[in-house]
C-alpha cells in the first residue's frame, strides 16, 4: 500500500500505520527549545483543557491538562478559537520571544494548521477517543515533538502503548483510537501540530528513505532507528468516544500489531 493508504487503513482500525518516528533534532537546538518552553510556561498563559468550553474537553481529560496555542490570529497563547478550523491563512506565531520554538514552527510555515504546546501535569491524561482526519480529498496528519517526558508518560494507539522520547518528531495517527497518560509526578509537555498530507510532507517527514527534511537541524531517522523507537506494549480498552461524541465499543477487528 501507499503511505496514504496505510494511514487510512489505521483510521479504520485494521492495522496500517498508527505512528512512525521520523526526525531527530540537533541537540543544541533542542536544548534551546526546552529553555523556551520553560520561558513560555512562566510568561504566557495556557488554556485549561478541563474547561467545558475548551475544544479538547470532549476527550474527557482527567487531572490537569493545559494547552498553549502558538499559531493564531490574536497572539494570545490561551486563544484556541482557530486551532481546528483547518486553515493556514491569517495565523501568526504567538510567542515571538521564543526564538528556538519559532524556528521549528517556521519550518512548517504555510502548512501548519495549528501549533500547540500540550501539557499533562502529574497523574493526568486524555481518555480514549478517535478524531476525524479525512476531510474530503484531504488527509490531516498530526506530529508530536516530546519536550519534557518520562518513562511513566505513554501514548496509546489502537491496541498498543508507546513511549515517545524527547528530541524526536513522531507521526501520530490521531484517526486511531488514542489516549495519553502521564503517570509521573512531573509535568509532560509535547509540541503538537497538524498538516495536510502532500508530497512535501511525505518526503520530508515520513519517507525514511529520503534524505530531505523540513529544516537544517532536523535529521531523518534510518529505518532501523525508527523501528527501535517504535517498540510497544499491548493496550486494551473496552470503549472510547468517537469524533461525533458518541461512546463506542472497541470493534472486534481491532488490530493490535505486535512490535
Amino acid at each position: 500500500m501507499t503511505l496514504r493508504e496505510q494511514i487510512v487503513e489505521a483510521t479504520q482500525h485494521r492495522g496500517g500505520l498508527k505512528m512512525q518516528p521520523c526526525l531527530a533534532m540537533d541537540a543544541a537546538w533542542f536544548a534551546a527549545i526546552q529553555e523556551d518552553v520553560r520561558k513560555l510556561q512562566a510568561q504566557r498563559p495556557a488554556s485549561d483543557v478541563s474547561s467545558k468550553s475548551h475544544p479538547t474537553n470532549w476527550t474527557n481529560p482527567y487531572g490537569n491538562a493545559t494547552q498553549h496555542s502558538l499559531l493564531n490570529a490574536t497572539g494570545k497563547t490561551e486563544d484556541t478559537a482557530t486551532d481546528h478550523d483547518l486553515k493556514t491563512e491569517g495565523k501568526l506565531f504567538s510567542a515571538p520571544e521564543c526564538t528556538a520554538i519559532l524556528q521549528l514552527q517556521a519550518a512548517f510555515a504555510g502548512r501548519a494548521l495549528n501549533f500547540r504546546l500540550n501539557g499533562l501535569m502529574a497523574k493526568s491524561g486524555l481518555s480514549p477517543h478517535e478524531e476525524n482526519v479525512i476531510h474530503g480529498e484531504k488527509l490531516r496528519l498530526r506530529f508530536h515533538l516530546p519536550v519534557f517526558t518520562s518513562e511513566h508518560a505513554v501514548m496509546m494507539l489502537d491496541g498498543e502503548s508507546f513511549r515517545f522520547l524527547p528530541g524526536y518528531i513522531y507521526f501520530f495517527n490521531n484517526g486511531c483510537v488514542h489516549s495519553a497518560d502521564n503517570g509521573d509526578e512531573e509535568a509532560r509537555y509535547h509540541f503538537v501540530w497538524d498538516v495536510f498530507f502532500d508530497e512535501w510532507v511525505e518526503e520530508r517527514l515520513c519517507n525514511l528513505n529520503s534524505p530531505l527534511t523540513p529544516e537544517e537541524g532536523l535529521r531523518k531517522l534510518s529505518p532501523a532507528e525508527a523501528a527501535a523507537l517504535s517498540r510497544s506494549k499491548p493496550w486494551m480498552i473496552e470503549e472510547y468516544v468517537n469524533y461525533k461524541g458518541q461512546l463506542v465499543k472497541v470493534p472486534e477487528n481491532w488490530a493490535a500489531a505486535a512490535s
